[in-house]
């Protein structure tokens, strides 16, 4: 349970982050799909745009 808070930061991190490369795509007339793999990058783990997607043990 100490790790709740920190999913739900994560979760939201990652909805919002979903959310606005959808309103990209779609305005530039891309499919979603590649912005959900785009969404997924970013917010991955590998390019630390953001620290608190961690991977607990």
């Amino acid at each position: 349970m100490v790790h709740l808070p920190v999913l739900i930061a994560d979760l939201g991190l990652i909805l919002a982050a979903a959310g606005v490369i959808t309103l990209l795509f779609k305005k530039i007339k891309q499919p979603l799909v590649l912005g959900y793999i785009l969404a997924g990058v970013v917010v991955g783990p590998h390019l630390d745009f953001f620290p608190t997607i961690t991977d607990y043990k």
